[in-house]
């Protein structure tokens, strides 16, 4: 008996193991895809900074680098894609107020170019935000 209760012990220490390793990896892999995105795009890139931001900020890895992208971006052309991602960056951070903001001009620039855009994303997003602050 004893010798059953170490080996279970003995697999589950080696299964959270590999699941610890597998994350870190995976967790790598975004940030190695970020980076290449990041280095690879042209100066005045904007897009592909905020979406190498917007891969980090989802699976929540290398916040830091990705806040300057979105910055980066913002600062080249303030669009409505860059805008939303700062927002799930700032709600991410629970910096609520921040992230309604961004999420807010994000809507606006979107219906500047369409009145009749849909904007349920964004106000579902607006909606989580106000519950959570």
């Amino acid at each position: 008996m004893k010798t059953l209760k170490t080996t279970f012990l003995s697999s589950m220490a080696l299964v959270l193991l590999l699941s610890i390793n597998a994350f870190a990896t995976n967790a790598d892999k975004v940030v190695e895809k970020a980076r290449a995105m990041v280095s690879e795009a042209a100066p005045h890139d904007w897009q592909t900074l905020a979406k190498a931001a917007d891969l980090c900020i989802k699976k929540d890895v290398n916040l830091t680098e990705a806040k300057e992208w979105l910055d980066k971006s913002l600062t080249i052309k303030e669009s409505s894609m860059a805008l939303e991602v700062a927002g799930d960056y700032y709600a991410k951070n629970k910096l609520y107020d921040q992230a309604i903001n961004n999420y807010v001009q994000s809507m606006l620039k979107i219906k500047d170019h369409d009145r009749q855009a849909d904007t349920s994303r964004l106000e579902a997003k607006i909606a989580k935000a106000k519950k959570n602050s």
